[in-house]
């Protein structure tokens, strides 16, 4: 009888144990409660309902997404279907499609960039699918002096003063340390009566209670895990179940600017634009760069040394340059009016094949001639410029 009295207390002991460590290991599990805590407000809701009521009419509805490489879905496996932005898209047809063919999805994420190039690729990889909602994440890009501020305002104008009149709607992410955008972002949102989700509302008080930790979000310093991405999807629908109840009410765009809108009215620069005096030794061609396939790309010197000359007016411009670790990269100058401006370097120690923006103001408005061309010590290597964009 002792032994067997002993065999049981050791086989109920190696049980505790089992279950103990069990529930150690057991994956952590975003709840409901964080779910609702990811709501900021539900904004002005007539763009959104007259896109609920064409997706129950079942006609086409178009959802874009335009952010870094959250929305692009990085550290998502696969990428393509369990990032958030397709999650949350598949969430709305689920909810309110009666054929979700009739869903048009649009991830205009890319990695590493800030909302100056967003503005800049708005036109072609958002504008141009005519979209019914368009969703926008830059509060991990983005940073907090006004020239970025009033970006992402002249971004967010550009947006409700575009013909298709979209619901915009913010999503605010949040680092490994903490830092977001969501604060200054957060005061447009409401200023401009903007829907608003917030990760950080949501996770960070359970992180500093010690209830989760970063890793269960995220692995790496910024990048949702698929549970993340998966809880984002979740937070976006929940946005739509509480959006929809909101009677809506007729938008009308404030009356005065709150921070800036420095790039409003911005135009792209296209191959064949007037406004293009000369390409000299930067042909246009392929590209691969993302959403770039066309660019102005100088190979070295078989395509000689002269500088893409404009005449442009307006009172700034914005350059987008494909960057790589390698030494066969060089960097262009831009020159206005025959006066040096800045460097674009092609080259970065840290380049992956990215895109990299630059911002550039002129003296005063009116007619101004541009120039591009190769740093000197770089005419002899290659540089792709893939988008030019000017404040008229």
């Amino acid at each position: 009888m002792k032994r067997t009295g002993i065999r049981l207390c050791i086989l109920l002991l190696c049980c505790a144990l089992a279950c103990t460590a069990a529930a150690a290991e057991a994956p952590f599990s975003f709840t409901r409660e964080m779910v609702e805590k990811t709501f900021m407000d539900a904004g002005n809701t007539e763009r959104l309902h007259a896109a609920i009521a064409k997706a129950e009419n079942g006609e086409t509805v178009t959802i874009a997404y335009l952010g870094g490489s959250i929305t692009e879905g990085a550290l998502a496996q696969p990428q393509q279907t369990k990032c958030y932005a397709y999650l949350s898209a598949q969430a709305f047809a689920k909810r309110f499609m009666p054929d979700a063919s009739k869903l048009n999805y649009v991830n205009a994420g890319i990695s590493g960039t800030p909302s100056l190039l967003g503005i800049t690729r708005l036109e072609a990889d958002v504008l141009s699918h005519e979209p019914d909602i368009v969703f926008v994440e830059f509060a991990v890009n983005d940073s907090g002096d006004n020239v970025s501020q009033s970006t992402y305002e002249s971004l967010l104008r550009q947006l409700l003063n575009a013909e298709c009149k979209p619901a915009v709607i913010l999503v605010f992410t949040v680092l490994s340390g903490g830092n977001s955008g969501q604060e200054h972002m957060a005061k447009l949102g409401a200023h401009y009566k903007l829907g608003m989700i917030s990760v950080k509302n949501a996770i960070w008080p359970e992180i500093e209670a010690g209830n989760m930790v970063w890793s269960d979000y995220s692995a790496d310093y910024v990048h949702p895990n698929n549970a993340g991405h998966a809880f984002m999807a979740d937070a976006i629908d929940h946005y739509f179940a509480l959006a929809e109840q909101v009677a809506p009410e007729p938008y009308a765009m404030p009356k005065f600017v709150r921070i800036g809108n420095l790039l409003e009215g911005l135009e792209n620069i296209r191959h064949g634009d007037s406004r293009i005096v000369s390409t000299g030794g930067f042909p246009i061609g392929p590209v691969s760069c993302y959403s770039y396939h066309m660019g102005w790309h100088h190979k070295g010197l078989i395509d000689g040394k002269d500088p893409i000359v404009l005449n442009v007016e307006g009172v700034r411009m914005t350059f987008a340059f494909k960057q790589m670790k390698d030494t066969k990269w060089g960097s262009a100058e831009v020159w206005v009016d025959g006066e040096y401006k800045v460097t674009l370097p092609g080259y970065a120690d840290n380049a992956w094949g990215n895109v990299q923006t630059q911002l550039v103001s002129f003296s005063g408005k009116g007619s101004h001639t541009v120039e591009i061309r190769m740093a000197e010590g770089s005419e002899g290597k290659t540089f792709q410029l893939l988008d030019m964009a000017v404040v008229p």
